[in-house]
């Protein structure tokens, strides 16, 4: 609260900095003439022009059209806004405070309270307004359809979305956005929407839960979609036609679905037309896959993975379709597709090794055979994800059904789709581009070395969990530690889990380590000592067990411990830690140890 209270502080100081954006103050719908401003008259502000003599307590002179609205609220609306000009809308927070700088862990929220949707937007036919919201999370009515056409969202327009989260949207076509893509006797543009680092879940429509166009219209990239429900035979994302002219399609205009994942929708995920091209998304564990319906070869599904989607329900082909059909993992009811870049099929029957479909991850022990770690979602992130994982059956990185399958060829010929450069969580993809894995995840191994770390007073001992060191592997199981090494332990007794060796490097040994296979370390000093335990800790894993030279990552452990300050001057707060010992060392020049970025 104290940093909150300060950044707004600022804020007010420094209030000419930002005077031109329009702040929201209220979080009701009201429309009444005073010196607060709603959300519905800030966008009825830049509705009107932005006169220069403000509009019911919102902008002013030199105004200019981003609305802010503050972080972590809820604004509520009892009827839809209709949305007529070119508008940014925005949660705001204090950036300097980077541990809630976190894109999407901040959104301000915008309910319906009544029954309609949420934004209306159609703005005069003569030209294309943009409408670009970031940070805002949008929570449609929650009630049995909530509008015909929309149930948050009626687009009509260019509609720009980015870290944005949409729920509860309920509509006959286009549960969360009805997306018009269409040209008329009065316009000769087509409305598009633009999607990324957002997730859409818990939408409802009887076409199109998550999205309904007239003709594709869309980019969508690095989406979570999840729990959302099209109630017909129909596609969660529905395009009613094909682009209109396949003559003009070229890589800049092509609508793409890419770096994605769906799981637990009902009704199938999207229907692929002519002018759609999906690229590098994962779709597993929903009522139904993929629709083809390409009659000109104009559509695309390639480097996926399409599996355990119902009951012979991963893939559904019209009778003329064409869709060009490169290099994913799919079920066994799917066809080769190309013969160049053919399809692998899964024959597998565990899907994800834990409980459920989301939730923690069994060890490579406890299930050695399901393809995939459940969704989950890591610590200060925003978007989920699922992780493919290596099996013991696999031989090298290149003997698995999704890592390294991305092969380009362009000296074959030249309609293959490549892989995209970045995955869901835009991380790099391989550095040239001539591999990458199927799926919407790319497996990352740590390349350098990752530090570790507490704080003790005597007697007490180090606990902290390290998977979250490990990039997207399994700790290596202590029973095949032996096999693997050609060797026993050369510290004595039996193989820990990881294959965890010690390596010490700047001091001598003073404390006993234990570690598991769901990557639990225990530290235990071995004394009463004052000063710090500092050694590498060699892990073996899931994916360095295949390099022949080295098989380990390495973490940098710090280990500090201290006597119990019986004379703690309480008048000064101090901070540190093991990371804090070891930047005084360094400050000091006692330590020339180069410091790496996680």
């Amino acid at each position: 609260m104290l940093k909150r209270g300060i950044g707004i502080g600022m804020l007010c100081l420094a209030g000419h900095a930002y005077s031109a954006e329009i702040t929201v103050t209220i979080t009701d719908d009201i429309t009444k003439d005073d010196s607060e401003c709603s959300l519905r008259e800030a966008i009825e502000y830049v509705n009107k022009g932005m006169p220069e003599a403000g509009y019911m307590g919102c902008g002013g002179k030199n105004a200019l059209s981003t609305i802010l609205l503050d972080k972590q609220k809820t604004y509520t609306l009892n009827a839809k806004v209709d949305v007529k000009a070119s508008l940014a809308l925005k949660t705001y927070y204090d950036t300097t405070v980077t541990e809630e700088a976190i894109a999407g862990l901040n959104n301000a929220v915008i309910k319906m309270a009544g029954k309609d949707q949420i934004f209306n937007i159609d703005h005069d036919p003569k030209d294309l307004a943009l409408i670009t919201i970031k940070e805002v999370s949008f929570e449609g009515c929650n009630k049995s359809i909530c509008a015909d056409k929309g149930g948050i969202f009626y687009n009509n327009e260019r509609l720009v979305l980015q870290y944005v989260k949409l729920s509860g949207g309920n509509a006959r076509l286009g549960g969360a956005i009805y997306n018009v893509g269409e040209s008329s006797a009065t316009q000769n543009y087509i409305s598009q929407v633009a999607i990324s680092d957002s997730i859409l879940e818990n939408n409802t429509a009887v076409t199109g839960a998550v999205l309904y166009g007239q003709r594709p219209a869309f980019a969508l990239s690095s989406v979570v979609f999840k729990n959302n429900n099209t109630t017909s035979d129909a596609a969660n994302i529905f395009s009613e036609k094909p682009i209109a002219d396949v003559t003009l399609l070229n890589d800049k205009n092509i609508n793409k679905l890419s770096n994605s994942t769906f799981l637990n929708n009902s009704g199938y995920i999207i229907n692929i037309r002519d002018g759609i091209a999906v690229n590098n998304v994962t779709i597993v564990g929903n009522q139904a896959g993929v629709q083809f319906d390409s009659q000109e070869g104009y559509g695309y599904l390639a480097n996926s993975i399409v599996v355990g989607n119902g009951s012979g329900t991963n893939c559904q082909f019209n009778a003329d379709d064409k869709t060009l059909i490169q290099n994913n993992l799919v079920g066994n009811e799917c066809k080769s597709g190309d013969a160049k870049y053919p399809n692998e099929f899964w024959g597998g029957s565990k899907l994800f090794a834990g409980n459920s479909s989301e939730g923690s991850c069994k060890s490579l022990i406890e299930d050695p055979d399901a393809l995939l770690c459940p969704y989950s979602t890591p610590k200060n992130t925003f978007l989920g994800y699922i992780r493919p994982r290596i099996l013991f059956s696999a031989q090298n990185m290149f003997d698995t059904l999704i890592l390294n399958k991305g092969r380009l060829d362009l000296s074959l010929d030249s309609t293959q789709l490549m892989c995209e450069t970045m995955d869901q969580r835009n991380k790099n993809r391989t550095t040239d581009n001539s591999w990458c894995d199927r799926g919407a995840i790319e497996i990352v191994v740590p390349s350098s070395k990752q530090r570790i770390g507490q704080d003790l007073k005597v007697g007490e001992v180090a606990k902290l969990n390290i998977l979250e060191y490990l990039g997207d592997s399994d700790l290596y199981p202590k029973e095949k530690c032996e096999s693997l090494l050609n060797m026993k332990n050369p510290a004595g007794g039996e193989w820990q889990d990881g294959c965890a060796y010690i390596d010490q490097t700047l001091t001598k040994s003073k404390g006993t380590l234990t570690l598991d296979i769901d990557g639990n370390l225990v530290y235990t000093p071995n004394g009463n000592w004052h000063g710090a335990d500092i050694f590498n800790l060699q892990i073996v894993t899931s994916s360095t067990h295949f390099n022949e030279n080295k098989k380990y990552i390495v973490l940098e452990a710090y280990m500090v411990q201290e006597p119990n300050n019986e004379f703690e001057d309480k008048s000064v707060k101090t901070s540190g830690g093991a990371f804090g010992f070891f930047s005084l060392f360094a400050v000091l020049g006692l330590v020339g140890i180069r410091r790496f970025k996680k």
